[in-house]
């Protein structure tokens, strides 16, 4: 599995390193048995409030920022060298950040929940009724429990 993260560095709160976010990555891919090879790409790009607004309005006509994005690729999406793109996640640090104050969660914490809730959509899940909802929100309770990382509700 490789992993693209975008505008990492500048991070003024992250301390997770991109070898703990590929595994966090994997353990989401295993524990749905979604069937990945060292040929899947996943991009990770960090965002300021003001691109995930523009984000927001541009794809979902949203006009106000959020935490996490996801794009999804068509199947088997090739971006050269062999490698199939799973997709792009986009993270606003700074919207994860106020609202891990807000609901009094660790920030990494909270930035794991979003990784895992934005990747869970590229593989198929969603949270447009309440079932997948449920669904939705049992995955990332288990998976958040697995990492020893609090319930992210």
């Amino acid at each position: 599995m490789h992993l693209s993260l975008n505008n990492f560095k500048s991070s003024k709160f992250i301390k997770l390193s991109k070898a703990e976010i590929l595994n966090l990555v994997e353990e989401v891919l295993k524990t749905v048995e979604y069937k990945f090879t060292k040929n899947h790409q996943l991009n990770l790009s960090f965002v300021s409030s003001e691109e995930m607004k523009l984000l927001n309005k541009t794809y979902r006509n949203e006009d106000k920022p959020t935490n996490v994005l996801s794009f999804e690729m068509p199947e088997n999406f090739p971006v050269g060298d062999e490698k199939t793109l799973i997709g792009e996640i986009a993270l606003c640090e700074e919207i994860i950040y106020e609202e891990s104050k807000k609901y009094k969660k660790i920030f990494e914490n909270r930035l794991k929940h979003m990784i895992i809730h934005g990747l869970l959509h590229l593989i198929g899940f969603d949270h447009v009724n309440k079932y997948e909802g449920n669904k939705m929100e049992s995955v990332e309770k288990k998976i958040m429990k697995s990492i020893s990382a609090g319930d992210p509700y």
